[in-house]
């Protein structure tokens, strides 16, 4: 995959040259108008080496949720997301707002937070020129001097287009740059109503992918950084910001839910029973407030120890971190004991670690 990119970066590069140098007035188009150019170009090399995905659900599904990011950047771009079919998992943002993502990646992510922490990140980097301004320190020059040469396809365009057009396909960018990216992202995320974690879950399973197999290509977290540093850097600014790091729901594992069945309630996780009541009076109540706090405080960072049973005012109660799950003076005749009820709970725990394994919930 990488060698095929480096041949779209020169074959672009010729095309761009070509381009610029047989139209002197594109000297006088505006920036924008550059920028469209040079997506549309780069654009005509991606979709010579994997087909655009046209199927309206997948499509809609990150077209829909790209709308929910673009409110919160800087420029007002045509932002479009294309799909590209390609079994790894990658991302890239080219100029003017324009967005790739691989069939693969749209697989690799379990959540809508996860395509969407993939999407802010590469909106940060279009948004904010990242791919310019990587190409113009990679060649020693300054934006404006790129820029004209870009335009005007002066001396030197050439290699400058390719340099360009590698940084945004395979992101070369420095670590100023990415951490930008990541930053700016998180807080789109946040202010789009997307769940932070999902950008560290989405990496950590890259993180995992790398250990199992270290000559799969991370894709849009190639080079700069390592992926896990890149993973403490995100969590790290996600606790600067106070904001809660809770992978669950990102990764849609450890959901509560409650039904009645042949005369029982019963509580699970993830579609497994941890807990039942008869179905008597008060058992509704019970069940439902027992629901609402596991789900409250049951995460999973949540650490064994946090599972509990203590003893308070003399009451033998199931907490789960700060929360009461129940007491044992509430229990209804033939429930189980809170005994039991604690070994499921971490039973259910362990499953879903045992899905996201990669993941130092420790820290």
């Amino acid at each position: 995959m990488r060698t095929r990119i480096t041949a779209i970066g020169y074959v672009l590069a010729l095309c761009l040259f070509i381009l610029f140098s047989s139209s002197p007035c594109e000297a006088d188009t505006d920036e924008l108008d550059r920028e469209i150019k040079l997506a549309d170009k780069v654009s005509e090399q991606v979709e010579k080496h994997w087909d655009r995905v046209t199927d309206p659900v997948r499509v809609a599904r990150v077209t829909m949720i790209l709308s929910r990011l673009t409110p919160y950047t800087e420029r007002d771009l045509p932002f479009e997301v294309r799909l590209a079919e390609e079994e790894r998992p990658n991302a890239f943002a080219l100029p003017a707002g324009r967005i790739y993502m691989t069939t693969g990646m749209l697989e690799f992510c379990r959540s809508d937070d996860e395509v969407a922490s993939i999407l802010a990140h590469e909106l940060i980097h279009t948004d904010r020129k990242h791919g310019i301004i990587q190409s113009s320190r990679n060649q020693r020059l300054t934006i404006g001097a790129l820029a004209v040469i870009i335009a005007t396809g002066g001396a030197g365009a050439a290699p400058i287009l390719a340099n360009l057009a590698q940084v945004a396909i395979m992101n070369s960018y420095s670590m100023d740059l990415e951490r930008e990216a990541d930053t700016m992202g998180l807080d789109i995320l946040l202010q789009s109503g997307y769940e932070p974690a999902g950008a560290v879950t989405v990496m950590e399973r890259l993180q995992e992918e790398e250990m199992k197999r270290p000559y799969v290509d991370p894709g849009i977290y190639a080079d700069h950084p390592k992926t896990r540093d890149r993973i403490r850097s995100l969590e790290s600014i996600i606790r600067e910001k106070g904001w809660p790091l809770e992978r669950k729901k990102a990764l849609h594992l450890l959901r509560i839910q409650t039904k009645e069945e042949k005369g029982f309630l019963f509580l699970s996780i993830d579609g497994k029973p941890v807990w039942r009541a008869p179905k008597v009076e008060g058992a509704d109540e019970l069940i439902e407030k027992a629901a609402t706090s596991l789900d409250k405080n049951l995460q999973m960072e949540t650490l064994p120890y946090d599972v509990s049973i203590q003893e308070i005012r003399g009451e033998k109660t199931l907490r789960v971190g700060l929360g009461v799950i129940v007491s044992e003076k509430d229990l209804l005749p033939g429930m189980p004991s809170l005994e039991e009820f604690r070994e499921n709970i971490l039973s259910s725990l362990n499953r879903a670690r045992m899905i996201h394994p990669v993941a130092d919930y420790n820290r």
